[in-house]
């Protein structure tokens, strides 16, 4: 899917600033205009007016929706896939808040290298200062303290950060010139392809975009990667722990394909939550996956589930499905 730092969001969806501006015409004019089927009793207490395309993305998915009262603070959604013959709309039931963009969400906040890292850099336990600059108390509008980082060569700035985690970090409230300072996530299968080199170390907080001004250049040894490996390797050295961590891998890979074949219900159930536990639990009933594995589907990156990544994923199935028969 298409994404936009600058795009408003219903809910945890970019939308077209145009969009939210129209005046909308019935739900079952839009509906009918888009050659689909309304499921009438999801409909029942759905605003009967103001309905317009929010979004409509490469893939020819779209949002449509229509705001609960005069002041459009909340609004009534449904998610389509490309529209065709047989298609069933179907309105969610809770009214998901318009939210800022990213960019604003995000305005006068700052992601630091401390002066520790930076003057004493190592290649493991690193961390940054989430730091407010601005002039008045930063709260988090849905957003998570989540930083992940990888190394890229030195000068390029380009990297992927698209990796399942149960990992994540509560935010607090900052006031005008406070920190919090938060651990780098490195993916452990990173050390598997490193090579010794010099590096710039890029590390963005994830549910906002921020990425520090600079990266933190770090030397890694032959030794350090020796190291990281040899600790991955004493997790899997018995025949059982390789089972069960291809056991791990093929639930967390299933997830994921589960995930995507309902993604806008996913989409919709994290948006009418009310705390990360109740969004956990609401993609554990969605989905009939035990909590570590919705955990894993919530915080990771939404182009895990995508529709773009599931020839990728099946791949991905079918090569542990393999291994696991011969551990």
């Amino acid at each position: 899917m298409d994404f936009s730092d600058d795009a408003p969001m219903v809910g945890p969806a970019d939308v077209d600033r145009e969009a939210l501006a129209e005046r909308g015409v019935s739900l079952a004019e839009l509906v009918a205009a888009l050659g689909v089927s309304l499921d009438l009793s999801s409909a029942t207490d759905a605003p009967p007016d103001g309905w317009r395309v929010l979004k409509r993305y490469q893939s020819g998915a779209m949002v449509i929706g229509a705001p609960t009262e005069s002041t459009a603070a909340a609004w009534r959604v449904a998610h389509l896939d490309a529209p065709n013959v047989g298609a069933v709309v179907m309105v969610q039931p809770d009214p998901m808040p318009l939210r800022p963009s990213r960019a604003e969400r995000r305005r006068g906040l700052e992601l630091r290298w401390p002066a520790v890292v930076s003057e004493n850099p190592v290649a493991s336990g690193y961390f940054v200062d989430i730091v407010n600059t601005g002039s008045s108390r930063w709260r988090s509008d849905g957003d998570g303290f989540y930083v992940v980082g990888a190394f890229t060569n030195p000068g390029s700035t380009g990297f992927d950060f698209a990796w399942v985690s149960s990992s994540q970090h509560r935010p607090v409230p900052l006031d005008p010139g406070e920190y919090a300072r938060v651990p780098v996530s490195i993916n452990p299968s990173t050390w598997n392809s490193l090579e010794p080199h010099t590096y710039d170390l890029q590390a963005v907080l994830v549910s906002l975009g921020l990425r520090t001004i600079h990266p933190l250049r770090v030397e890694v040894s032959a030794e350090l990667i020796a190291q990281h490996r040899q600790q991955n390797a004493r997790s899997h050295s018995s025949p059982e722990r390789r089972r069960r961590a291809l056991d791990q891998q093929i639930e967390r890979v299933r997830a994921q394909i589960a995930a995507g074949d309902a993604l806008h219900h996913v989409v919709d159930a994290v948006a009418a939550s009310q705390s990360d536990d109740d969004a956990i639990t609401r993609i554990s009933h969605l989905l009939k996956l035990d909590g570590d594995l919705a955990r894993s589907v919530y915080h990771s990156s939404l182009s895990e589930p995508s529709s773009s990544r599931s020839a990728q994923r099946e791949k991905q199935l079918e090569q542990l499905t393999q291994q696991r028969a011969n551990a």
